[in-house]
């Protein structure tokens, strides 16, 4: 337990994963963008993050007048323990789960949903309109978009009849992965809309309200700031993964290196969209989350129920 803790898929786990994928994010997007530091700083433009977490690191955290200072200081550290909790109910391997539990998937889906509430609270705490307005747009996105990320995340227990996920692993196929494709799509984009990706990274509009609740924030809480955003991919990539790509499952042989190509995939699609999609408006979004994704995550629902009586013999 103390090592799953410490190494794997502990903080030392999440901590290489986090620099790793930092460092392909800036890779993959300097090979869209034409972007010189990433591609040739370094072996494999290494230097490049190598530089800019010492930056991070070194630099001074500033606190200004105002703040207050249990939230500013408080919340950088309590959004990266957060966004790393949910990592100990995914199966990583057959044998390895930190914290095994019937109600896996429900827990899950609910510290993923928790977490753009205390980012609204690092706005909020520090005292300044640009960042106040980027925590009301995250509590706004937050509560437009979770209504279809639980509804899509929901998709496998209602298929399957558990919430577990190791369970849900396990009775995954071929055919269940067809069933729950759209369900897969619904939650995909339901995510980008949770972690304020692109199209929806309205909450951080650097030309409209400045960097929104990042504004104030600089040095270490800023570093942590961003430990939290990568955590929660590592979080939401595994949950997906598990959910509805068969986890750990594998062509020839089952383990711990397909689950992570397949998230490695998901983070691909994201940088993708990311690199190649302009920001939406809020009034967008809500019309779209409201009109389109609430609905048709209704559907997928009944689509589900349907499935499961026809495909799977089973009533619901």
């Amino acid at each position: 337990m103390l090592y799953n803790i410490i190494v794997f898929p502990g903080i030392l786990y999440i901590l290489l994963w986090t620099v790793v994928l930092f460092w392909f994010f800036r890779k993959f997007m300097a090979a869209l963008h034409k972007r010189v530091g990433p591609s040739f700083n370094g072996p494999a433009g290494t230097y490049q993050t190598l530089f800019d977490l010492s930056k991070l690191l070194t630099k001074e955290s500033i606190t200004p007048k105002g703040v207050n200072p249990y939230l500013f200081s408080l919340m950088p550290l309590l959004a990266t323990t957060l966004a790393i909790i949910p990592t100990a109910l995914i199966p990583w391997t057959q044998e390895i789960t930190v914290v095994p539990s019937e109600y896996g998937l429900l827990v899950l889906v609910v510290l993923i949903g928790i977490e753009p509430f205390l980012l609204f609270l690092t706005g909020f705490g520090s005292n300044n309109k640009y960042s106040f307005l980027g925590g009301i747009r995250i509590l706004t996105q937050m509560i437009s978009m979770e209504t279809s990320f639980f509804l899509a995340a929901l998709s496998p227990a209602i298929l399957f009849g558990t919430l577990n996920l190791h369970t849900i692993v396990e009775q995954s196929s071929w055919m269940s992965f067809a069933i729950l494709l759209p369900g897969f799509i619904l939650y995909f984009i339901a995510l980008l809309g949770l972690l304020e990706q692109p199209p929806f990274n309205i909450p951080d509009a650097e030309q409209e309200i400045v960097y929104g609740f990042y504004t104030e924030y600089s040095g270490t809480n800023y570093f942590l700031l961003k430990v939290a955003e990568f955590s929660e991919f590592m979080a939401v990539f595994a949950g997906a993964v598990t959910l509805f790509l068969g986890g750990y499952k594998g062509i020839f042989f089952d383990g711990f290196s397909f689950l992570f190509i397949k998230m490695l995939l998901i983070a691909i699609v994201m940088m993708s969209i990311r690199a190649s999609t302009p920001r939406i408006t809020m009034k967008q979004m809500l019309h779209f989350s409201w009109s389109y994704l609430v609905p048709l995550s209704l559907l997928n629902i009944a689509w589900i129920m349907v499935a499961k009586i026809f495909f799977f013999g089973a009533g619901v």
